[in-house]
C-alpha cells in the first residue's frame, strides 16, 4: 500500500514539476519568445580553427574541432571541416569583402551584403557531386524550438532534422529553395518540447541565416501550487517515516 501511495503522490505532482508529453510539429518565426537567440555568422576572421577557402571573404570555420559561434551555438559536423568544396560548411562574410561571389542561379546570385537577409553573413554548403550534404549544430543544452532562413540551388530543397538527447531523430521538415528576394520570409523550423539537442540541415547546395534557437522557459508555479505541491511533499514525507518506525522485539516492551 505504502508504495502505491508514494507513486499516486508522485504522479500528482508532476504538473507542477513540470513534467509534460510533447510532439514535433513545425513552425514560424513567431512561434520564438523571449528567450530565444540568434547566430548570423558574421564577426569570423581565419585563425587557428578558421581556414580561407576562397577569397578573403569565404572561410571554413571548424578546421580543427567543433566550432563554437558567438551566440554559443557548435558547428560539430562535419569536423574536422573538409574544405567547402568537399561538402564542408562556409561562412560567406561579405564584410571581409566582395571578392567571392556565389552563383545558386538566376535570381539567386548572391554578389554582395544586399542579397543577404539578416546583416552580412550567411552560411552554406553544396555537394560535391551527386546526393546531398548536411551541416549540423549542437547545443549546450536542450531547445524547444529552432529554426532558420534557407534558400539554394534552383530546384532543389532544404530539410531540417532535430534530434534529442538519447540521438534519436525526432523529426524532419523540408522547404523548396527561393529566390534571393524570398530569402528573408522562406523559415524552415521545428518545435518539440521533449527537448532538441541537435540540429541539421540538409540539402544539394543551400544557404542558412539567422539560426533561431530557444531554450525551455523555467516555470514558476503558482502560489496554490506551491501550497500542494509542498502538501503533498510533507504526505510524502509522513509515509516515508512510517515505513522507517523500528519495531520492537518481542524481549522489549511496546510503546506506549
Amino acid at each position: 500500500m505504502r508504495r502505491f501511495l508514494t507513486t499516486w503522490c508522485t504522479v500528482a505532482l508532476l504538473p507542477w514539476l513540470g513534467v509534460a508529453t510533447a510532439s514535433a510539429t513545425p513552425i514560424t518565426p513567431a512561434a520564438f519568445g523571449s528567450l530565444a537567440q540568434s547566430e548570423s555568422f558574421e564577426g569570423l576572421a581565419p585563425g587557428a580553427d578558421i581556414a580561407l577557402g576562397l577569397g578573403q571573404s569565404l572561410l571554413e570555420p571548424g578546421t580543427v574541432s567543433a566550432y563554437a559561434f558567438a551566440s554559443g551555438v557548435l558547428l560539430s559536423s562535419p569536423v574536422p571541416n573538409p574544405g567547402f568544396d568537399n561538402g564542408g560548411a562556409f561562412v560567406h562574410d561579405f564584410a571581409l569583402g566582395t571578392d567571392v561571389q556565389n552563383n545558386w542561379g538566376s535570381g539567386r546570385v548572391v554578389n554582395d551584403a544586399t542579397d543577404v537577409p539578416f546583416g552580412s553573413a550567411y552560411l552554406g554548403a553544396f555537394a560535391p557531386g551527386a546526393g546531398t550534404t548536411a551541416v549540423e549544430f549542437s547545443f549546450s543544452g536542450a531547445m524547444d524550438r529552432v529554426g532558420a532562413y534557407v534558400t539554394g540551388a534552383r530546384n532543389t530543397n532544404v530539410t531540417i532534422e532535430i534530434y534529442g538527447g538519447s540521438g534519436a531523430l525526432l523529426e524532419t521538415q523540408t522547404v523548396g529553395t527561393v529566390n534571393l528576394n524570398q530569402w528573408g520570409s522562406n523559415f524552415l523550423g521545428l518545435e518539440d518540447l521533449s527537448g532538441i539537442e541537435r540540429v541539421v540541415f540538409r540539402g544539394v547546395d543551400f544557404g542558412l541565416d539567422q539560426l533561431t534557437f530557444e531554450p525551455s522557459p523555467v516555470t514558476v508555479p503558482e502560489p496554490a501550487s506551491l501550497h500542494a505541491l509542498a502538501f503533498g511533499l510533507v504526505g510524502l514525507l509522513g509515509l516515508a517515516m512510517i515505513g522507517r518506525q523500528r519495531v520492537p522485539s518481542a524481549s522489549e516492551p511496546a510503546p506506549r
